[in-house]
């Protein structure tokens, strides 16, 4: 009788398949939930600044553009840390076009040597941060590739440092011909950031911590100038993504550091509603901008020349959002004359 007994009331407690199937995926929906909720608190560290509207300059007259959302994202060259909406230009312009529906992204790097007109003066594009801050920055952009950006993110060198290293690295090629600068840029960003990151010792792949990345990112003097780094910045920008991606929780363990390192026109909630579709975002694209461009002196100083900017600046809605044969603004037409008078076709 005892051993019936033990046998029947064994059976009761036994759980069914599908009830350990349901209690795990409750416990599942219960970390996202906590995930998520923690996530949103976090984001209230972003420093959320509004743009003056009354100034802030857009165009809107490609009509592909409604499909698409685009954002200017700003790397200063900030040896101290600061992020002044003035006194610092914009070592690294990116414009990050996301399809709307599919969620596909296309990066576009202006070189920071592009000449430009800021709100009638010319110069090259990095000073407009520096001159106006992001209200500029967004207005010079839209100006002068004919664009509709309202929204913008402005970082400095430390964040990346610290996105890569709460990664646990990314892996990277390094080339015998840059090796040089870059150990000299390791050396320069352990002193801006603090740490003790070791040189490249020769050619090869390598997994770079946070003063490394951020280093490569930086090479400037070497073949390519310009245009090669900011390749490597969106390379380095494209290896954070796809890494912080597979691994969300690395990422989260970063939070604290990293976003009030962050400034932006985006409020919490916006920035939750993106946060709650980065596993459908897909960088499947990254190009530079001018693609046609000579450098030469003017003045006493070296620039990038768009030949022409018209011509780019209708490359780039071709590129960007699919637009064949596009038709400029007028101002954009007055602004390509004007370098063209100043510099010859």
């Amino acid at each position: 009788m005892k051993k019936a007994y033990q046998k029947k009331h064994l059976k009761k407690k036994r759980r069914s398949p599908l009830r350990t199937i349901l209690f795990l995926l409750l416990l599942l929906v219960l970390i996202i939930l906590i995930f998520l909720g923690i996530a949103f608190v976090k984001l209230g560290n972003i420093q959320t600044t509004s743009l003056d509207e009354t100034q802030l300059v857009t165009v809107s007259e490609d009509a592909n553009m409604q499909n698409y959302t685009n954002y200017a994202l700003f790397g200063i060259d900030s040896q101290t840390g600061s992020m002044s909406d003035t006194g610092n230009r914009s070592d690294s312009i990116i414009v990050v076009s996301v399809n709307n529906k599919t969620k596909d992204v296309k990066l576009l790097s202006i070189y920071r040597d592009t000449f430009v007109s800021i709100n009638g003066q010319y110069n090259k594009i990095n000073a407009a941060y520096s001159w106006g801050g992001p209200v500029l920055a967004v207005s010079t952009i839209n100006r002068n590739l004919d664009l509709n950006i309202e929204k913008y993110a402005t970082v400095n060198f430390q964040i990346m440092a610290d996105l890569v290293n709460a990664l646990g690295g990314i892996e990277m090629d390094i080339d015998s011909s840059i090796l040089d600068n870059l150990n000299d840029y390791i050396g320069d960003m352990n002193r801006i950031n603090g740490g003790d990151s070791p040189e490249i010792p020769a050619a090869g792949t390598y997994t770079l911590d946070g003063n490394q990345a951020v280093a490569y990112s930086r090479i400037r003097y070497t073949a390519g100038g310009d245009l090669a780094r900011a390749g490597r910045q969106r390379e380095v920008l494209q290896k954070i993504f796809e890494k912080g991606k597979r691994s969300p929780l690395k990422l989260m363990s970063a939070m604290d550091d990293v976003l009030p390192q962050i400034k932006t026109n985006m409020d919490r909630s916006e920035l939750f509603r993106m946060l709650l579709s980065v596993f459908r975002y897909d960088i499947i694209d990254q190009q530079g901008f001018p693609w046609d461009q000579k450098e030469m002196k003017y003045n006493g100083t070296y620039y990038g020349f768009p030949t022409t900017l018209e011509e780019n600046a209708v490359r780039a809605h071709e590129y960007l959002f699919g637009t064949s044969n596009y038709q400029v603004s007028d101002e954009l037409g007055r602004i390509n004359q004007k370098i063209i008078n100043r510099v010859g076709s």
